[in-house]
């Protein structure tokens, strides 16, 4: 059994990364997991309510609260790493690969991994470089997608020499399901409102199906929050979709509004996998999603929903229209994602495959 120090700067109960994390460390039957959280003063009230669920679950958790002082962070996870004889250090993010070149040249005996989840945008040249070179300090990786593999080689060309693997994610919020798709009444999608997720264009969607074609009776639920939900917000009263778009914000119980979904839609452009579209399909929910990122890796287009252009608002409002009429396809659909999802991304495989990383981590090959 090795023992496994996640770093991971990420706080948010309600990001994909923290909640398969969670569980990874409650549910990996051959290692023991700890965490530690860095981050800034601003976020004190989110890291208090992780190590909460951690101290519930068992497992040894700590934080600091020094924002970018590598020195310090790095301090930090050298002193953890004393404290339990951690065999392996595991990075998620750029901000705590920042200091893994430094906890590395303290603990050389100590094996270091990075999780690759995600690419938002392009960075600066400056910012190209030190991430380069912090990628350098870590020689094994676990990349998420196809996609994400190809995008980071590309950009970093030394991670083609680095030992790495893809685990693709396991779907978290799921229930069963109890209603029928064919029976479902709304369009939903668990977008957050940030740039990169592309809102707008269902916005634009829903003007052409409402106004153009006059079809009221389709509503769009929204869940989710971010920086982009004033300008949302502006746009719907501009197109006067108030009573069919629903900005629900953030919420807990994501079953439940997918057990109402008779069709998901995901218009992300720069997603690294796209959990959110797996726990749509374990839902028997058809899916509409854009053709960038990792999605179309997820989808397989006319079978479980379908792929289209991401800004092609008029492509969107007609596959949904066509998923929303024909219950027959909705339901067929919505079948062969759910059985898609529980053979290529099952939660159990991704606790599995990463058991079986951190063990031919130990064995040394």
């Amino acid at each position: 059994m090795a023992k496994i120090l996640n770093v991971i700067s990420a706080v948010s109960p309600f990001g994909g990364t923290i909640t398969k994390l969670r569980v990874l460390m409650t549910q990996s039957t051959c290692h023991q997991h700890f965490l530690y959280q860095p981050s800034y003063k601003s976020n004190v009230s989110l890291i208090l309510q992780n190590i909460d669920w951690c101290k519930q679950h068992g497992i040894p958790a700590s934080y600091s609260l020094c924002g970018r002082n590598i020195f310090k962070n790095a301090l930090n996870v050298t002193r953890l790493i004393k404290k339990y004889n951690i065999d392996i250090v595991h990075f998620y993010f750029n901000h705590e690969q920042s200091f893994a070149w430094l906890v590395k040249m303290m603990n050389p005996r100590v094996k270091m991994v990075r999780s690759i989840v995600g690419y938002d945008k392009r960075l600066s040249p400056f910012r190209r470089l030190v991430v380069g070179l912090s990628l350098r300090s870590v020689d094994h990786y676990i990349l998420i997608s196809r996609y994400i593999k190809q995008l980071y080689e590309m950009e970093y060309p030394i991670l083609k020499k680095k030992h790495s693997q893809i685990i693709y994610n396991g779907a978290v919020h799921v229930s069963e399901s109890s209603k029928d798709v064919s029976e479902r009444k709304y369009i939903v999608s668990t977008c957050s409102l940030y740039e990169r997720k592309n809102i707008m264009v269902l916005i634009e969607a829903m003007n052409i199906i409402v106004n153009q074609y006059g079809r009221k009776n389709i509503v769009l639920n929204l869940l989710g929050d971010g920086t982009e939900r004033k300008i949302i917000e502006k746009k719907i009263r501009e197109y006067h979709l108030e009573d069919t778009v629903n900005l629900v914000g953030n919420v807990s119980n994501v079953p439940e509004w997918l057990d109402d979904a008779a069709v998901y839609v995901h218009p992300a452009i720069t997603e690294g996998f796209g959990i959110a579209v797996v726990e749509a399909m374990q839902m028997h929910c058809p899916c509409v999603v854009a053709d960038k990122g990792a999605l179309p890796e997820l989808i397989v287009n006319g079978e479980d929903g379908f792929v289209v252009d991401a800004f092609d608002a008029q492509v969107w409002a007609l596959k949904i229209i066509e998923l929303y009429d024909d219950k027959i396809m909705r339901k067929v659909m919505g079948e062969n994602a759910y059985h898609r999802a529980l053979t290529h991304f099952p939660l159990d495989a991704f606790v599995k495959h990463h058991d079986e990383f951190y063990n031919e981590l130990c064995r040394g090959e």
